[in-house]
């Protein structure tokens, strides 16, 4: 049995992206974002410094209940801040995707129509190892595998 001739591409889908405008003004937008709460971190950590500095200044002098209250204050402090940083590389993965997402729609909606186009029946992308573009009408053998192993 003959079967019709495969024509077989690959794309590097890191490069496409680099080259794309859109993707330049999505990094700075990242680095802008990133800036911001590193200047948010500095700020806390100045903050809890002058708090710390005043009270180790003035602790002797303090009532003992005074003195307790307030290091509970830094305590909270701190823990806040730490709270926040733990959240930032989250946040600014989560908003990476957010921003990547239409970018990568993008450029596979094109390497879609340049595949139809020349007669590629798989695209696969070298910088991922994953397919980025395939018939979705022929060349998918799943119902033949699960008749073979008799499941539906």
């Amino acid at each position: 049995m003959l079967s019709a001739q495969q024509k077989y591409g690959h794309i590097d889908s890191q490069d496409i992206l680099h080259a794309m405008p859109e993707y330049k003004m999505m990094l700075a937008s990242l680095q802008r974002k990133q800036t911001q709460q590193e200047n948010n971190i500095k700020a806390m950590y100045a903050d809890f410094q002058k708090r710390q500095q005043e009270l180790n200044e003035l602790a002797i002098g303090m009532m003992e209940a005074v003195r307790e209250e307030k290091m509970r204050e830094l305590d909270s402090l701190q823990r806040a801040i730490s709270t926040y940083q733990e959240g930032l590389d989250e946040d600014m993965q989560r908003l990476q995707g957010k921003l990547l997402k239409p970018l990568n729609d993008k450029y596979l909606k094109i390497v879609n129509a340049v595949a139809k186009e020349n007669g590629y029946t798989y695209i696969f992308d070298v910088a991922t190892g994953n397919l980025a573009y395939y018939p979705e009408t022929t060349g998918d053998i799943t119902p033949l595998v699960k008749q073979k192993m008799g499941i539906n």
